[in-house]
């Protein structure tokens, strides 16, 4: 079966005044264009100047299988507008992938006059939610430029929470979002951070089980209560405590949630305070999957 090349552009995108394209390079079997499908496989990806000159190029893979792609890849652009600078977000979706599995971004932005990717390409277990521009600041005659928020729904082993990270378009770098610390009697230690959690809860067929309610998101923070949770209990999750994980000992750097010791703070019955094992997480209709 023979394959069609086929080129879809996007864009164009404006960024410091410069205008660039996204090209994608497509593979096309006849059979979809038989049946008009939009069935085609990415087999490139190109960033081109106003005047058609590549930037930036890249290769990707794909399989055939009894005449359809049994492996390919998708790409989609999208210009991020900050609060001091615009880029370029580049997604990548593969099929087959893992459940749950996120695509993998690529972003570019303006160093010098000139369009740079960002570090390496990343991904995480979720979805890319958006940019929260931050506008810099002045202090005195200086103007402090201050990174800006994109934020992902990452999966969390029992519900999903929403992980910050950094964009440093002066620096041309991308960092975790967010570091917390607590005071303990050795000194400072990290923590998790409070962020925002969506839930949704299977409840249990048990007439009556309980859960150890906690007055802060950490064990040693004094005595939990037992909290009677039954059939008809009013539960209500109102955010997560998690640390962020962040590896970057791969060609694409992996963040997400570290899965030790994620805590959720609910309402159980009027009754507030944190949970934190898979026991209690099991008893509230949130079990792990994923």
């Amino acid at each position: 079966m023979s394959l069609q090349d086929v080129e879809q552009r996007l864009g164009p995108f404006r960024i410091g005044g410069q205008d660039f394209a996204v090209v994608l390079h497509l593979k096309r079997s006849t059979r979809a264009q038989a049946d008009r499908s939009e069935e085609a496989a990415l087999s490139a990806l190109e960033i081109q100047d106003a005047s058609g000159a590549s930037l930036y190029r890249e290769i990707f893979s794909y399989a055939l299988e009894a005449g359809t792609f049994s492996d390919s890849c998708a790409a989609s652009a999208q210009l991020l507008n900050g609060g001091a600078a615009t880029g370029l977000l580049i997604s990548i979706g593969c099929l087959p992938s893992a459940p749950r599995s996120g695509n993998v971004w690529e972003l570019f932005g303006l160093m010098n006059g000139k369009l740079i990717r960002f570090g390496r390409p990343f991904t995480t277990d979720g979805d890319f939610l958006g940019l929260i521009p931050i506008p810099p600041r002045k202090i005195g005659r200086a103007t402090l430029f201050l990174p800006d928020v994109m934020q992902f729904r990452v999966w969390a082993g029992n519900f999903q929470v929403t992980v910050p990270l950094h964009v440093d378009w002066m620096q041309g770098r991308l960092m975790p979002g967010q570091r917390c610390f607590e005071q303990t009697g050795h000194g400072l230690r990290e923590s998790g951070c409070e962020v925002p959690v969506e839930a949704e809860r299977v409840p249990s067929d048990q007439e009556l089980t309980f859960v150890r309610l906690f007055t802060e998101a950490s064990e040693g923070m004094g005595i939990p209560r037992h909290v009677v949770l039954r059939k008809d209990s009013q539960v209500e999750i109102l955010g997560a405590k998690i640390k962020t994980s962040w590896d970057q000992s791969r060609d694409v750097i992996l963040f997400g949630v570290d899965d030790q010791d994620p805590w959720l703070k609910v309402r159980i019955d009027g009754q507030e305070g944190w949970i934190h094992t898979q026991e209690d997480f099991n008893a509230i209709g949130l079990p792990q999957t994923g």
